[in-house]
């Protein structure tokens, strides 16, 4: 193994306004040990540039690649498919340097300690990456093309639609009996049960009404959705207030009050009694503006404690503070609460212009939106972490907005966050689309920067057993603990955890980190 690195500085990314002095990091990579070759480039991601960076990896014969950008999630992939593809270069050989992010931004009115810090870790960084081994992947055959979709909402019907003109098949299971047209097979009165295997090879128990069997599936795509709020709380009481949903039925009948509209948060501002919901504002602003286009005359209130009007949204928000729609933000410590003196107003503090104001109503309406309670259900069976408020955790954004931290699952519309018809189906189709692309392939690929155990330091303890998110870890015929490639994803959890020292995470060993660590202390820390 050659181990000579190519240092590839981006000016632009790196100089960030001149706090950095480029050039003399040029010359500091350049005279460290290992590095067969070191350039600083304008654009990194260009495409000529790539081409320039790539035949000067060639012609100086190196292995690996560091590279210095703004941030890795803006590295353009075409740079590390070019290393890989033509230069030959492992992938797990190839690492990025957030100088921006870590040094840069923190310290952009003290440049000497900046240029200082930089240094050292551009050297720390070198010394890992002379560490580095070169890895692998393994690869396992799918035994079948099925993407599985639960729930049939907005989002799922949208899921099966692009996945299914992507060449897949796609099975929707519904746990109601509503009728439902979407393409591939539609799965009524079900609900999953319990889920094993990996991303390409899940194998899932499902229930069809008093039967249970398996089914065998690629992909996963969660759509389970959420359902308008019956909550109770004080507001409900004092005031009368009803779900959102019961005001656009009366707006579409034609039902609106001339005395006042107030729309609230939730009917328990304090959290007393309800549990903390999720609020369903693109709903609540669009009816906000529905009420004042056909009744001018009717004052609207939006009592909020946080708005999050998400994308073209905030041009509705526009809109309604355009037509006199009123919004109040309010703190939870001094909730909106029936008028004592006249049960017809409601009092609410304004915590932004610190007034309070009596306001007169003629119907109060809260957005809360209640998860789906199949998300517990659900969660349990594919081992998916929870939100607080009862959705389902999506993971890294690395990963993208839709996947979730088990590969091979998506998350879409309101199984995560409660979204409006129009997000909801473009998150559907976002998750049908790579959903047909992971399983399009026909290959999953697992291994790389992956855990291992040694058996002759392995307890048995079952601490890794236990810890692990993704069920990889599991103790074999020896009695030792053992790996499961295809479900480690690389987290170090049980590296970090084993009381016996007895794992230790490829391309993370103790002794990459503690000599990189070395470097680090003889910087100026």
């Amino acid at each position: 193994m050659k181990r000579r690195i190519q240092v590839v500085i981006c000016r632009v990314c790196s100089g960030a306004a001149n706090v950095l002095d480029v050039e003399k990091l040029l010359r500091v990579a350049n005279e460290a040990p290992y590095v067969g070759s070191a350039i600083a480039v304008n654009y990194a991601c260009n495409a000529k540039t790539i081409a320039q960076i790539v035949e000067e990896a060639k012609s100086r014969e190196v292995d690996r690649m560091l590279i210095i950008p703004c941030s890795k999630s803006d590295v353009s992939p075409a740079l590390f498919q070019a290393y890989k593809k033509k230069a030959k270069i492992n992938e797990f050989l190839m690492e990025t340097v957030d100088l921006v992010g870590e040094i840069v931004l923190p310290h952009r009115d003290n440049p000497a300690r900046a240029q200082a810090k930089a240094e050292s870790k551009l050297l720390a960084a070198i010394t890992r990456m002379a560490m580095l081994e070169p890895l692998q992947k393994s690869s396992e055959k799918m035994r079948t093309k099925n993407v599985v979709i639960i729930g049939a909402g907005v989002a799922g019907v949208e899921a099966a639609r692009q996945a299914t003109q992507a060449g897949m098949h796609t099975i929707l299971i519904e746990k109601s009996d509503k009728e439902v047209k979407a393409p591939g097979v539609v799965m009524p009165k079900t609900r999953l049960v319990s889920a094993k295997g990996h991303a390409g090879n899940f194998i899932l128990t499902i229930e069809a009404g008093e039967k249970r069997e398996t089914l065998e599936c690629a992909a996963v795509v969660i759509a389970s959705g959420g359902d308008w709020s019956d909550a109770k709380g004080p507001l409900v009481q004092a005031c009368g207030a009803k779900p959102l949903y019961r005001l656009v039925q009366e707006i579409g009948e034609g039902i609106i009050s001339r005395e006042g509209v107030v729309i609230v948060d939730t009917p328990d501002p304090k959290a007393d009694i309800t549990s903390a919901q999720d609020f369903a504002w693109e709903d609540a602003i669009q009816s906000a503006i529905e009420i004042r286009k056909k009744s001018p005359e009717t004052e609207v209130y939006l009592l909020f404690q946080e708005m999050r009007a998400l994308g073209l949204d905030e041009l509705s928000y526009r809109d309604a503070a355009d037509l006199g729609v009123r919004f109040v933000r309010y703190d939870k410590k001094r909730p909106p609460h029936a008028d004592p003196k006249d049960k017809s107003k409601i009092v609410v503090i304004d915590s932004v212009q610190g007034q309070t104001l009596s306001i007169p109503y003629g119907g109060v309406y809260y957005a809360s939106i209640a998860p789906n309670p199949d998300n517990v259900s659900i969660s349990e069976a594919l081992r998916i972490p929870m939100t607080e408020s009862g959705g389902l955790r999506r993971g890294s954004m690395q990963k993208g907005p839709i996947a979730t931290p088990r590969p091979g699952v998506l998350v879409c519309g309101s199984a995560q966050f409660p979204r409006s018809e129009n997000i909801s189906r473009l998150e559907g189709r976002a998750a049908g689309a790579l959903a047909a692309q992971l399983v399009s392939t026909g290959i999953v690929e697992f291994g790389g920067s992956v855990a291992e155990v040694t058996p002759d330091k392995c307890s048995a303890c079952l601490t890794c057993v236990r810890t692990c998110p993704f069920e990889a870890p599991f103790i074999g015929n020896a009695g030792k603990a053992e790996i499961q490639l295809q479900l480690c994803q690389g987290c170090g959890m049980c590296v970090g955890i084993c009381p016996s020292k007895a794992i230790e995470l490829h391309n993370y060993t103790d002794d990459q980190l503690s000599t990189e660590t070395a470097s680090y202390i003889g910087g100026d820390f």
